[in-house]
C-alpha cells in the first residue's frame, strides 16, 4: 500500500467513525505536490487545503463555521508546530493526523507508539518485510506496549504462539522439540530476531540461567519439571536443587500446570518428555528414602503414582493401612494429571474399593449374635458385599492385573472364607431353628406400598422390577439417585420369598393371596404369573388402569411414550440384565459388569419417567444372588435332590416326596409360600450337583439372595448446589504460598448437591497463581465441612498494599461461570524481590 492509498484509507476510516473527516498531514519532506494530491483525492469527497503560516484563522473559520459538515485534508508542507505555537491544536485534538513515512504508517496501523516501533524496525528489518508477520504482530501489541512487549510479541509471532506471553512462547518452543537443530522455530528466531535475546527474555521471566548449557531447551524443560516437583514436595534434593535452580519457582511450576491442561497434541509431547526426564532425575530411589506424606501431593511424574500404589498394596496385604488417610490420598491422586489416565485411574478405582472393603471388614467384628442376621445385613453387612463387588468389577477391567493380583487373592480369601462362611452359619441357624425376621416380607409389597397410594391419592405409580438386583446394588443405586438435583430416594429391605428364584419372586411382587406351583409355573389365587400378559391381567384385576411393560420398551419409546402411559395409574416395568447374564454358564463371569449395566439402565429409566412427570417410582427385585469368581470347591457341592421334582436349580428343589441330602434342609410350611409343594434348599453356599452355572447362584437363604432393595424415589423440587465461602477473616497475603480456608455452608442432602469449583488468584485478567479444581461434597456437622487449599503466587514484585482477587468459578459440564470473587491484600514485608 503506497502513501496515497494509506491516506485514502485514513480519510475513509474517519468518515465511518465520525461522519466527517478532518485529517492533518504534516509533510516537511514535501513528498507530494499539492496539485497531484488534489487530483488523487478528487473522488473522495474531501476538500484539500494547504496550511501556511498565515491562514490558520481563516481555515478555522471555514472548518468550524462556514463548512461544519465538509470533510477536509489539511496538508502542511512543514513540521508539526509545538503545542504552544499550534493555532489549530484544538481541531487537531478532535480530528486525526496522517503520517506518511513507513514506520509511522505501520505504527498507526498496529496501534503502537512510533518511538517503540521505530528502533525495532531498524534492528530487525527482515522481520517487517512479511505482511503476514506484521498482521499477526498487530494482534499482540497495543498503544501501551513498550519495547520489551514488542520484542515478546515478535517472538510470539515467530514461534506461532497463540498469545504474547513468555510462558506460552516457551511452551510452543518446547512442544516443537527440545533439540535446537530439529526445532522448526529456532531457525526463524535466528533469522528474523536474536536467539540470544529470546533466551534472555525467557531467563528473566523464569528466574533461571541457561548460559552454560549446550542444549538450552532441554535444560529449560528439566528446570520447569523439577520446579513443578519441588513446589508440591515436602523434601529437599540438594543435588537437584543445585542443578536446576530458579529464583521464581512458582512461575516455572505454573507453566507445567498450564501445559497439562492444554490440547491433546501438546500433552502427548509433554508426557513423553516427562517419561524421559524421570530417568534423568532418578526420582524413584530418591522418593523411596522419604515418607509418603512428603511427596504424596507431587503430580508431575507417574512414578509417584506407582510408588503410592505399591505402598498401599503392601499395607493392605499386611493389614496395617490407615484407611481414612488412604481414602483422602487416593481421591486426591485420582484427580491429578496422571491419576486421570485410564490405566492409573483404573488402578485407583480398584484401590479405593479395596480400602473401603478393608474398612468395612470391621462390620463383621461388630456382629451381634443376639440379633438375626438379615436385619444386620440390611444395616451394615451388605456394604462388605458392595465393596467386594465394586473391587472385583474394577479389578476385572484391568488390562494388566499383576500388580494387584496378590491383593485380589487376599481380599477374596477373606470374603469367601470368613465373611461368606459367617453368613452361611447364621442363615443355616435361622432355617434350622425356624426363626422369623423383622425384615418386611416381599409378598406384602403390593398391599403395603402400592395399594395405599392407589386408594388414597391420585398420584401415578411406577414400579421397576430388575431381576436379581440384590440389596447392596440397590443401596448404591439409591445413593446415585440422591445425587440428582430434582429427586429424593430412600432404600429399605424386603425379605424375598423362599426359594429365592425368579418365578416366585415375581409372583410375590404382584397383588397376591395364595401360591401354588404346577409344571414350573407359579400361580397366585389360581392365576398364572408367568409372562407379561398374565402379569398384566393380575394387575388389572387390582386396578383397571394398570399395565405392564418391559423396561426396554420405555427406554426405546420416543414421542409415543405419553400415548402408552396416558391414563395409567399403575405401571410395572420388568428388567432382566443381571439374571440373564448370571444364569448363563457362558456369561456368568460377567455378573459384576451386568450389575453396573443394570444400574445405568435403571438410572436412564428414572430420568425418562421423571421427564414424563412421574412423581412416585418404586424400584425392587425378585431376588438377589451369590457370586464367586474363583473356582467352587468340591466340598461346596452336594448331591441332587430326588423325588417328584417340579422345579430345581443349583440352590433349591420344589416338588413332593423330596430327599434331603447332607448339606441341605427342607423348609417348614411357614418358611415357604407354596401350599402344594415341598421345598429343599442347599445350606450356606452349597450347590446341588445339577445343571447350570456354579459361580452365579440364587434360590437359597443367604442374605445376598433373600434381602432385596425397595427404593422409593420421589420427584422433588430442584435441589440447590451447596454454598461455599472463604473462611478467612484476615485476607492478607504475606508469602508466596497461601493456604486458603473454605467452608461448605450446607451438608450434602436431598436439598443440596455438590458444587465443583475452579479457583485461582488474579490481577485484572492475568492469573497469578496455580489453578485448583475442587469438588465440595462434604457430609457432616459444621466442623466437618472445612477444607484448606494451598495456592502458590507467581514470584514478582508486589507493592505493599497491592490487591489481587481470588476468583471462584462454578464448573458446569465443559463450561464455568464466576461464582464469587474475594479481594486479598498483599503485604510481603519479608519477601526478597
Amino acid at each position: 500500500m503506497d502513501v496515497i492509498d494509506s491516506l485514502k484509507e485514513k480519510i475513509q476510516q474517519e468518515k465511518e467513525k465520525k461522519g466527517r473527516a478532518i485529517v492533518f498531514w504534516y509533510d516537511p519532506a514535501m513528498q507530494v505536490l499539492l496539485d497531484e494530491l488534489q487530483e488523487s483525492l478528487k473522488d473522495e469527497e474531501v476538500v484539500v487545503r494547504e496550511l501556511t503560516e498565515n491562514n490558520f484563522f481563516t481555515t478555522k473559520v471555514e472548518l468550524e463555521i462556514k463548512q461544519p459538515k465538509q470533510s477536509y485534508l489539511l496538508y502542511a508542507p512543514f513540521p508539526q508546530p509545538k503545542e504552544q505555537h499550534n493555532y489549530l491544536l484544538d481541531i487537531l485534538l478532535y480530528s486525526a493526523e496522517f503520517k506518511a513515512d513507513e514506520v509511522a504508517v505501520l505504527a498507526e496501523r498496529l496501534g503502537v507508539k512510533d518511538n517503540v516501533l521505530r528502533p525495532m524496525m531498524e534492528q530487525y528489518p527482515l522481520f517487517f518485510r512479511s505482511a503476514k508477520r506484521k498482521e499477526r504482530l498487530g494482534r499482540f501489541v497495543s498503544q501501551q506496549s513498550d519495547v520489551r512487549d514488542l520484542e515478546i510479541a515478535m517472538v510470539a509471532v515467530l514461534v506461532n504462539s497463540p498469545s504474547p506471553t513468555i510462558s506460552r512462547i516457551t511452551r510452543s518452543l518446547l512442544v516443537a522439540g527440545i533439540e535446537e537443530e530439529n526445532n522448526k522455530y529456532i531457525g526463524d528466531v535466528k533469522k528474523y530476531f536474536l536467539l540470544e535475546r529470546m533466551y534472555e527474555l525467557i531467563q528473566q521471566y523464569f528466574g533461571i540461567s541457561i548460559q552454560i548449557h549446550e542444549n538450552p531447551l532441554t535444560y529449560i524443560l528439566e528446570i520447569m519439571l523439577y520446579q513443578h516437583v519441588k513446589r508440591d514436595a515436602l523434601l529437599s534434593a540438594n543435588s537437584l536443587d543445585e542443578q536446576y535452580p530458579s529464583t521464581l519457582p512458582n512461575v516455572c511450576a505454573i507453566l507445567v500446570d498450564d501445559w497439562m491442561r492444554s490440547s491433546e497434541k501438546e500433552t502427548l509431547v509433554l508426557e513423553q518428555y516427562i517419561k524421559d526426564t524421570e530417568a534423568t532425575f532418578q526420582l524413584r530411589p530418591l522418593m523411596m528414602e522419604h515418607e509418603l506424606d512428603q511427596f504424596e501431593k507431587v503430580s508431575t511424574f507417574p512414578t509417584i503414582d506407582y510408588l503410592l500404589i505399591e505402598k498401599l498394596i503392601d499395607e493392605l496385604e499386611h493389614d496395617i493401612s490407615n484407611v481414612k488417610q488412604w481414602q483422602k490420598r487416593l481421591l486426591y491422586r485420582k484427580g491429578t494429571y496422571w491419576g486421570k489416565k485410564k490405566h492409573i485411574q483404573q488402578l485407583y478405582d480398584v484401590l479405593i474399593e479395596s480400602v473401603r472393603f478393608t474398612e468395612r471388614k470391621s462390620f463383621l467384628k461388630q456382629y451381634d449374635s443376639r440379633s438375626e442376621v438379615y436385619g444386620q445385613y440390611a444395616t451394615t453387612l451388605h456394604l462388605i458385599d458392595q465393596s467386594y463387588r465394586r473391587f472385583m468389577f474394577y479389578y476385572t477391567k484391568l488390562q494388566s492385573r499383576e500388580i494387584v493380583d496378590s491383593l485380589a487373592q487376599s481380599l477374596t480369601n477373606w470374603y469367601e472364607n470368613v465373611f461368606l462362611l459367617k453368613m452361611a452359619t447364621e442363615s443355616n441357624y435361622f432355617l434350622e431353628n425356624n426363626e422369623s425376621t423383622h425384615v418386611p416380607k416381599q409378598r406384602s409389597f403390593f398391599s403395603s406400598s402400592i395399594k395405599p397410594i392407589l386408594d388414597k391419592e391420585q398420584t401415578r405409580v411406577f414400579v421397576i422390577i430388575s431381576d436379581a438386583l440384590r440389596y447392596e446394588a440397590g443401596a448404591e443405586l439409591s445413593e446415585r439417585l440422591n445425587k440428582r438435583i430434582n429427586g429424593q430416594a430412600s432404600v429399605s429391605p424386603l425379605f424375598a420369598s423362599l426359594p429365592s428364584y425368579t418365578q416366585l419372586g415375581m409372583a410375590s411382587l404382584l397383588p397376591n393371596r395364595r401360591f401354588s406351583i404346577d409344571n414350573k409355573v407359579v400361580y397366585t389365587s389360581e392365576h398364572s404369573t408367568s409372562g407379561l400378559v398374565n402379569r398384566n391381567k393380575i394387575l388389572q384385576q387390582a386396578h383397571p388402569d394398570a399395565s405392564a411393560y418391559h423396561l426396554n420398551d420405555l427406554l426405546d419409546w420416543k414421542s409415543e411414550a405419553n400415548e402408552h402411559l396416558k391414563g395409567k395409574r399403575l405401571v410395572y416395568f420388568y428388567h432382566d440384565v443381571i439374571d440373564a447374564t448370571g444364569d448363563s454358564k457362558k456369561s456368568e463371569r460377567e455378573t459384576y459388569d451386568a450389575v453396573e449395566r443394570a444400574l445405568e439402565a435403571i438410572e436412564r429409566a428414572v430420568d425418562r419417567l421423571s421427564a414424563l412427570q412421574a412423581k412416585r417410582i418404586f424400584i425392587t427385585s425378585d431376588h438377589g444372588f451369590l457370586f464367586q469368581l474363583t473356582k467352587v470347591e468340591a466340598d461346596a457341592k452336594v448331591e441332587a435332590v430326588t423325588g417328584d421334582v417340579v422345579d430345581q436349580s443349583r440352590r433349591f428343589a420344589i416338588g413332593s416326596s423330596l430327599s434331603v441330602p447332607e448339606g441341605a434342609i427342607k423348609l417348614s410350611e411357614s418358611q415357604t409360600l407354596f401350599e402344594n409343594a415341598e421345598v429343599v434348599l442347599a445350606k450356606g453356599v452349597n450347590r446341588f450337583i445339577t445343571g447350570g452355572g456354579l459361580q452365579f447362584i440364587h434360590g437359597g437363604a443367604m442374605p445376598q439372595e433373600v434381602i432385596t432393595p425397595l427404593i422409593d424415589y420421589r420427584r422433588t423440587e430442584m435441589a440447590e448446589q451447596v454454598n461455599v465461602s472463604v473462611a478467612m477473616l484476615d485476607k492478607t497475603i504475606t508469602n508466596y504460598r497461601i493456604p486458603v480456608s473454605f467452608y461448605q455452608e450446607e451438608s450434602i442432602s436431598t436439598d443440596y448437591v455438590p458444587r465443583q469449583l475452579k479457583v485461582a488468584f488474579y490481577q485484572d485478567d492475568e492469573r497469578i497463581s496455580n489453578e485448583v479444581t475442587v469438588t465440595f461434597d462434604l457430609v457432616g456437622e459444621t466442623q466437618d465441612r472445612n477444607q484448606t487449599i494451598p495456592f502458590n503466587l507467581v514470584e514478582k514484585y508486589y507493592a505493599i498494599g497491592e490487591t489481587c482477587t481470588l476468583r471462584v468459578e462454578t464448573i458446569q459440564g465443559n463450561k464455568s461461570q464466576i461464582y464469587k470473587e474475594e479481594r486479598f491484600t498483599i503485604r510481603m514485608y519479608d519477601a526478597i524481590y
